[in-house]
């Protein structure tokens, strides 16, 4: 049996840093999700910035969940 073909995705240049969240949002259907991450602002954190928004298959979310769940 072959290996498995290693994934290969292009990062823009502006994209490399990424983006710093500290909270985040989630609005889900049965079908789809958007993920909000924000950045709180560290004076007042009832205000915050959008850095990302995500809208993505269910399949995708449930992806995330079982990754993020190796994490213990």
């Amino acid at each position: 049996m072959s290996e498995p073909e290693e994934s290969r995705v292009f990062v823009p240049p502006d994209l490399l840093a990424g983006v710093w969240a500290d909270d985040v949002d989630v609005f889900a259907d049965v079908d789809h999700a958007t993920v909000d991450f924000i950045r709180s602002d560290p004076r007042s954190r009832a205000e915050g910035i959008l850095v990302a928004r995500v809208a993505a298959s269910r399949w995708c979310i449930l992806k995330l969940k079982r990754d993020l769940e190796g994490f213990d």
